[in-house]
Order: structure tokens, then C-alpha cells, then sequence
């Protein structure tokens, strides 16, 4: 895992759809609602170079844990001591801190008025993926990860908004912490990857 402070990078969030972004807007009687648009005033955007790029960055970034890894398997053969260290899959997370501003990604992890969740991101069809059916190449969102000096850029693909916390003091809530995690393996370039995952890569 790799510790850093908010002043030291910039990260921009999107959906792995190339024509929906995620959307929470606020409904009669104060309940907010979550579904797909094009360009969401509120929510999470559409993948493209643009909302990748670090001038699309989320603001107010408190800090940022990156953890990489690898899910290994022992593959154990008659006579042999020392079992075979296979590896299955990637492993990245992401848990993001950052200062609280409104009820966006609240709903997006515990769900809407009518309990439509948007953890998983979007099918193929823009809709809200349930979290239940085989994952495709929109399954997801994607994070680019800029240091500060904007010569590297790691982006995560293909991540699932897998936790959500908010911090309480006395005086209300102060920060939010989102935690993503990808099985799908990072790419680590100048600029952040905008090409849509393919399903040879998932």
C-alpha cells in the first residue's frame, strides 16, 4: 500500500461507459434518485479523455491509499516439496478520502429512494449494472491517479465502489472515504488510459 496526501496527486473518476455517466439528483420531498445520463450535473461522468484528464479531477482530495497486488494460487504436484506460486488475477484498491460536499456518493453505494444502487456502474445498454449478471467491458469506473509532477499516471479499471464511510464529529460530517477495488490490471503511462476495456483484458 502507498499513502498519498491530497496535495500530491490529482485523481479523476469516471463511468467505464462511453456514452452514460451516473446521475443523482434530488426529487420531490427531498429523496434523490440515481440513473444514467450523458452528462450528469451531479454524480459521476461518462468515460473520455476529457473527464480522465487532470484538469477534470475530483477537488478537496484529503489523501489517497493505493494497494497493488496479485491473487496467487498453490498448485501443489506429487513429490515435489515446494508447491508452484501461480498467479490468477490483478488486484488493485483504491480508498479515497475526501471533503464531504453532498449526498452524491451516499447514494450511489447505499442506494436511492426507489433502491436502485449504483455500485457496480453500468451495463452495455446504459442501464444500472444489479451486481448479479456476468460483468462486461462497462462493468465498473475508472480512476487516474495523477502524481503531482504529471509525468505518471496509473489508472485502475473496471473497479467496484466496494465500501463508503463518512467521518462525524460534534460539529457534522467533515470527509468521506470511497474505497474502489479492480481485478482488472492497472496501466501506469504519462496520461491516463481512455480506451474502453476489451474482453480479452476482463
Amino acid at each position: 500500500m502507498a499513502y498519498f496526501l491530497g496535495s500530491d496527486v490529482k485523481v479523476a473518476l469516471t463511468t467505464e461507459h462511453t456514452g452514460s455517466g451516473m446521475a443523482v439528483a434530488s426529487g420531490s420531498g427531498g429523496l434523490y434518485t440515481l440513473a444514467a445520463a450523458a452528462s450528469p450535473t451531479n454524480g459521476i461522468s461518462k468515460l473520455s479523455a476529457a473527464n480522465l484528464s487532470s484538469s477534470a479531477a475530483l477537488v478537496d482530495v484529503v489523501g489517497l491509499d493505493l494497494g497493488i497486488g496479485a491473487m496467487d494460487e498453490d498448485v501443489t504436484y506429487l513429490g515435489h516439496r515446494t508447491p508452484l506460486k501461480a498467479e490468477v488475477h490483478k488486484e488493485t484498491t483504491v480508498s479515497l478520502s475526501l471533503k464531504r460536499k453532498n449526498a452524491v456518493y451516499d447514494v450511489i453505494f447505499s442506494g436511492d429512494s426507489s433502491g436502485d444502487i449504483g455500485r457496480w456502474g453500468l451495463d452495455r445498454t446504459g442501464s444500472l449494472a444489479d451486481g448479479l449478471s456476468e460483468p462486461d467491458i462497462t462493468y465498473g469506473y475508472r480512476l487516474a491517479v495523477y502524481i503531482k509532477s504529471g509525468s505518471e499516471c496509473f489508472t485502475v479499471r473496471n473497479a467496484t465502489f466496494t465500501g463508503h464511510t463518512v467521518s462525524l464529529n460534534a460539529d457534522g460530517t467533515q470527509e468521506e472515504t470511497l474505497e474502489f477495488s479492480s481485478q482488472v490490471e492497472p496501466v501506469i503511462d504519462d496520461v491516463a488510459y481512455d480506451s474502453a476495456t476489451t474482453e480479452a483484458q476482463l
